[in-house]
This record gives structure tokens, C-alpha cells and sequence, in this order.
């Protein structure tokens, strides 16, 4: 099994031991659903096993609205698998239309969003520490 997959839009890393996800979106792509989706697909390729995803946008990667309208975690077997799910944003495009996502796709696990990496890590760590 790899620990490392590509996608058209970013790439996928299995750390921590299989307890993580990085989603590393590329710079310069504009998302769109079908690449998010083979994004939620590929991640099941990785590991079928309980873990946290960290996800890392680069400005101006979230600007097209008809992303909105998907439940990519929904659609795949997120629910399930994810114990939490961090994002990490540099703009405030990024953030806002993360924040409205997430208010208009409310998963089953737990979700933040972060300015700062190491937040995201900190926070990741203990989202797995209280799942053990």
C-alpha cells in the first residue's frame, strides 16, 4: 500500500503512523467538484482505517462557488473513517468559504479551521489522542 498518492489537484500523504491524512491542495489550480471528489475517492485508497485528515489550501484555491454545492465527506465514506478534520487556509476567501461550507455540509466529525499549521497539528493530535 502507498503511503503517498497523486491527484489532479493536490497530493496525499499517509503519516502519523496511518492516523493521518495530509491533503497538500497545489498552488496555482483553481478547485473544482470533480477534482475534490477524486480527492474524498483517493483517500480510501490510502487507508480504509480510523484516522484525522489535515487538509492545506493555498490562497485563492477556494474561489469557485459551485464547489459549494457537494458533500464530498457525504458522498464517500468520510463519516466513518475521519475522526477530524483540520484546514489550513492563508487567505480569507479560503476561510470564509470553508466556514460556510462546513455550515452548509455539518459532518459527523468534528472540523476547524486554522491560519497557523502548527495549531492545526496541535489540535489534530489531540482530536486522536481522545478517539484512542
Amino acid at each position: 500500500m502507498s503511503l503517498r498518492l497523486e491527484t489532479r489537484l493536490a497530493e496525499l500523504v499517509l503519516a502519523e503512523g496511518g492516523r493521518l491524512i495530509e491533503v497538500h491542495y497545489r498552488e496555482g489550480f483553481d478547485l473544482d467538484t470533480e477534482g475534490l471528489m477524486e480527492v474524498q475517492v483517493r483517500r480510501g485508497e490510502l487507508t480504509r482505517e480510523r484516522c484525522a485528515m489535515l487538509a492545506f489550501f493555498h490562497p485563492g484555491t477556494l474561489s469557485d462557488l459551485e464547489v459549494m454545492r457537494v458533500d464530498y465527506f457525504g458522498k464517500t465514506n468520510a463519516n466513518d473513517q475521519l475522526i477530524a478534520l483540520a484546514i489550513v487556509t492563508q487567505d480569507n476567501l479560503g476561510e470564509s468559504m470553508s466556514a460556510v461550507y462546513y455550515s452548509y455540509h455539518p459532518q459527523t466529525f468534528p472540523t476547524r479551521i486554522f491560519r497557523v499549521e502548527a495549531d492545526a497539528r496541535a489540535w489534530i493530535q489531540e482530536q486522536l489522542k481522545a478517539s484512542t
